[in-house]
């Protein structure tokens, strides 16, 4: 027989049955109560709140902060009861009793518990890893709880919820029902200032600042839920909006999903959208833009690499597709989907490089944050990996092909090695890193990994301590060896059309004079040759490459107007550079001449 639980006068109404999960207030549990003809039972959530999880105000005892909440939960109860909306559950019951304890052994501490229906489903942290949840199943989603949001703030009784997170939305397993529940802190849409609700990533600048709720502040959180869903993270807690947006592009998304996602985390409230309905309606609309499974696929990522037999192969990423090209004499020139077994369902970023045994590795990360191997025929799972820490590659000198990515738990730089022999090696004991930008064996064959770090700079990790290249945060890098035998950086600032060059010059990393591309800077890709660096940038106003010149890169040509998001380059036959790009969802090759010009006519594969 389990612990019982009740108010004063009824002791041991409630039997714990099973612990649910630990929230910021107290833990949840499962809990049961007989109902009047003694055969059947009701399931109930209970939330227990412990006074010394509660935060005390100034000159406040625990007993009277412990009060304080009681009153604010009955409040918020009482004007729940009065919506009666689909898909809102508030508090059936709150009071104050004694700890959980067998039956009739109550004793004499108090205790808040918030009782509410127990939904049988899951929160949408659990939600999302259950599957590999595609890109529509998150409109549905999201459609769902937008009408609820919607519904109790546009009301006459309307209230804020202030307290929307992923652990407050339910899933209902049968139904596929949205529900949003625990509105411990909702108060009237009309109220003023009351307690300050902090909810690292999901709570709105303002609010965070005042106290204050909103209707705009509850949008906010909503968009970071959205957010959320589609990274796996709640978004950058100061400038949510441009780093969500860079974050959601590094993710593959197309550009227009990232700003509609971002124009919900304005840090001006009156720049969020107001009616959520019909945001979601459009994100759903802007779905025809990502592979969905079926039609023409829309591309988010595409790597390349040359293979044991010169072929230099392409591999690209729909939200539903792996595929791949090899630009052959004689080739399609076209991508095929790959259909084997456990091939990945809803990758997002692709890396790949040859093994020394000539296999092409492929890395992909997909949306449920996981990275799959696939080589020789064969894709294997290779452990959990953060979607916006990013992947890079590098083949070492053992013939092994070696991914960098980022621990979702851990947080640290983690390293997938592919052996020749086929076998997956994983370690989880680097630095703590935030996302990895680009990686690159030195002239000794051991990798140089770029990664921004915790506090927000691009740093290199390889054999010796972590070196710090510059203060200011970094969106995308590349990096490669000069002519010379070292190894260089270029990291294009946030916020700038400016690309830092950092050079390793006698094993030390100098800054040198800066590249100032011809326009915005999405991705770049960077390779060395006898004659020089060569790179490639992709951005809102196109697709263009350079090649460095008596040590400046000059001479900047562009290959297209169109807006790009993604470019790679790799050596080919003849040495001659291969630029593979992402370029309004659709993959582009283009070949340098025997001249080392470029045509302006790209070929879509």
């Amino acid at each position: 027989m389990g612990n019982r639980l009740g108010s004063a006068e009824f002791p041991d109404d409630y039997e714990l049955k099973e612990w649910a999960f630990d929230g910021g207030e107290g833990e949840v549990w499962r809990a049961t109560t007989a109902r009047r003809d003694g055969d059947t039972h009701h399931e109930w959530a209970v939330k227990i709140v412990h006074d010394e999880r509660l935060k005390a105000h100034h000159l406040e005892s625990a007993a009277d902060a412990l009060q304080r909440c009681y009153l604010r939960a009955k409040d918020s109860a009482r004007e729940v009861k009065q919506l009666r909306l689909p898909g809102v559950i508030g508090a059936f019951d709150v009071f104050v009793g004694g700890e959980p304890h067998l039956p009739g052994e109550a004793g004499e501490s108090r205790v808040l518990y918030v009782v509410s229906e127990w939904i049988d489903g899951a929160n949408l942290p659990v939600w999302r890893k259950q599957d590999d949840r595609t890109f529509l199943d998150v409109c549905g989603v999201v459609e769902a709880l937008a009408r609820i949001v919607d519904s109790i703030t546009n009301r006459a009784l309307g209230i804020i919820h202030r307290d929307i997170s992923p652990a407050n939305v339910m899933v209902e397993a049968r139904s596929a029902e949205v529900k949003l529940i625990d509105f411990t802190f909702a108060v009237p849409v009309q109220s003023g200032p009351g307690t300050v609700v902090v909810n690292r990533g999901y709570t709105a600048p303002e609010a965070r600042a005042t106290g204050m709720g909103s209707a705009a502040a509850d949008r906010y959180s909503f968009g970071a839920v959205v957010y959320y869903l589609l990274v796996g993270q709640p978004p950058p807690e100061h400038d949510a909006a441009n780093g969500g947006r860079s974050a959601l592009i590094r993710a593959n998304f197309p550009e227009t999903v990232a700003r509609h996602v971002s124009d919900l985390l304005a840090e001006d409230p009156a720049r969020r959208p107001v009616s959520l309905v019909r945001w979601a309606e459009q994100l759903r609309g802007l779905a025809a833009e990502v592979d969905t499974g079926s039609g023409e696929p829309s591309w988010g990522d595409v790597d390349l690499t040359v293979d044991g037999t010169n072929t230099v192969q392409v591999v690209a990423a729909g939200t539903a597709t792996v595929a791949s090209a090899p630009l052959a004499t004689g080739a399609l020139w076209s991508l095929v989907a790959d259909g084997r077994e456990n091939v990945p369902r809803t990758p997002a970023a692709v890396r790949t490089t040859c093994d020394g045994a000539g296999n092409i590795v492929r890395f992909v990360l997909s949306r449920s944050d996981t990275l799959s191997v696939g080589r020789a025929g064969k894709w294997t799972t290779a452990g959990a990996a953060a979607l916006t820490g990013g992947v890079a590659v590098v083949r070492t000198p053992d013939g092994s092909a070696v991914a960098f990515t980022v621990d979702p738990v851990a947080e640290r730089l983690t390293t997938v090695e592919v052996r020749v022999d086929g076998r997956v090696v994983r370690s989880t004991g680097g630095p703590y890193v935030q996302h990895v930008l680009a990686a690159a064996a030195g002239p000794d064959g051991r990798p140089a990994v770029v990664a921004m770090t915790a506090d927000g700079a691009p740093t290199v990790i390889g054999a010796g301590d972590p070196v710090r290249l510059a203060r200011q945060e970094v969106s995308v890098a590349g990096v490669c060896v000069t002519s010379w035998g070292e190894l260089q950086c270029l990291c294009a600032k946030a916020g700038t059309r400016e690309i830092a060059v950092f050079e390793q010059l006698y094993g030390r990393w100098t800054e040198m004079a800066p590249i100032n591309p011809p326009g915005s800077v999405t991705d770049l890709a960077c390779v060395g040759r006898r004659g020089g660096i060569s790179m490639a940038i992709a951005g809102d106003n196109g697709l263009w490459i350079a090649t460095e010149q008596d040590g400046v890169i000059a001479n900047w040509q562009r290959l297209t107007a169109e807006p790009g998001h993604r470019v790679a380059l790799e050596v080919g036959a003849a040495w001659r550079l291969r630029l593979v790009a992402v370029v309004d969802g659709q993959v582009v090759v283009a070949t340098e001449d025997a001249s080392g010009s470029w045509s302006r006519g790209l070929k879509v594969l």
